[in-house]
């Protein structure tokens, strides 16, 4: 198990008991989320090497800081997704009293899929344009870049 499955079994020992009560073996679980974060953090950061253009003059040294920080701004984002999910006592998607079934399964079918995008499990052309239109629908533009959903990336791939 990577550091990452250790925090998150940390933090979910802590805010999340219930929810560790149910996995049949955690041991597991913890090692394959922690290789998954350690994954996502990866295809961010490159994403974000790549699409990252280095000032004018940079030297050696704030070129090394620069990407230190875009490695730890893409790794605070994985963790904030993946392992350092709100308390179970927190107010879920799915118990939104405005949310009808149909949305929250909307959203759902969204997050899973955005996740395999990022993760490299699925590519965009493997969609339909319908259901890339509805993985749009509730992205944001930077989600959107990231996982070639933009306008640009899919017209790129010849997708719109």
């Amino acid at each position: 198990m990577n550091q990452y499955g250790r925090l998150a079994q940390q933090h979910w020992q802590e805010f999340r008991p219930g929810s560790i009560a149910e996995i049949d073996d955690p041991e597991a679980f913890f090692t394959e989320l922690g290789g998954d974060v350690q994954d996502e953090v990866r295809i961010r950061w490159t994403a974000e090497r790549v699409t990252s253009l280095a000032p004018a003059g940079e030297s050696f040294l704030e070129r090394v800081g620069r990407l230190q920080q875009l490695r730890h701004d893409a790794e605070r984002e994985v963790l904030r997704e993946l392992v350092l999910l709100p308390a179970e006592d927190d107010v879920d998607l799915a118990d939104d009293p405005h949310l009808t079934e149909a949305e929250v399964a909307e959203e759902q079918w969204r997050e899973q899929h955005l996740h395999d995008l990022l993760a490299g499990r699925s590519r965009p052309g493997d969609f339909s344009a319908a259901e890339r239109e509805r993985l749009r629908a509730g992205a944001v533009p930077r989600l959107l870049e990231l996982t070639g959903l933009s306008d640009e990336d899919l017209a790129r791939q010849g997708l719109l």
